[in-house]
């Protein structure tokens, strides 16, 4: 018994000439904003954040974003299904209503939470948001923060107290330590000047 001719390898499909280009202006200005803002200093004489910091670092991911995309427009394998642009849309466009239908239906989300716990949850925390900047002032920045993960990890997520505890103690840290330990940025301690 013959074995069968193995099926030829998919052709990679080029990138139009509008994708590539558009993707490499991308590119140039990420590599200009480098630059330029290596220019401007990453750090100033102490060892603080200079002006082109963040211009640097936002050029960089740029440019390492663009390239990345260029690669993948050239080794990516052509797209499974064929057909003309419109063809395509009417597929993504069955698929969405599929998809709506079927979340109408269920009314829960992955969490098992219902569109009006949803909506709820939102509110909840944008009122937590605004108490948290209300307390700055008052607390400092770094409690402020901690007070707002705990009230939302316990009165939105419904978190059990110690892994909201922990959850607390881990952002306040992580803050303290980016912010304050390894940027030297200083925050607001407030009235009481605890932290």
């Amino acid at each position: 018994m013959a074995e069968p001719a193995p099926a030829p390898a998919p052709q990679r499909s080029r990138p139009t000439r509008s994708d590539l280009v558009g993707t490499a202006l991308l590119a140039a200005l990420g590599a200009a904003a480098t630059v330029l803002g290596y220019g401007y200093g990453m750090f100033d004489d102490d060892g603080h954040i200079g002006a082109g910091f963040l211009p640097t670092v936002t050029g960089a991911f740029i440019l390492v974003a663009a390239l990345a995309e260029i690669a993948r427009m050239y080794l990516a394998a052509p797209p499974a299904e064929t057909g003309s642009l419109l063809d395509g849309v009417d597929r993504i466009e069955q698929r969405a209503a599929r998809a709506t239908a079927a979340a109408h239906e269920e009314q829960r989300d992955t969490f098992g939470r219902t569109a009006r716990q949803r909506g709820r949850a939102i509110l909840a925390v944008f009122g937590i948001l605004i108490g948290a900047l209300l307390l700055v002032p008052v607390i400092g920045l770094l409690l402020s923060l901690g007070a707002m993960v705990l009230a939302i990890t316990l009165g939105v997520e419904r978190k059990p107290v110690v892994p909201a505890v922990l959850t607390t103690v881990a952002v306040v840290g992580a803050a303290y330590l980016i912010f304050v330990v390894a940027l030297g940025v200083p925050t607001p301690t407030g009235a009481l000047g605890l932290v």
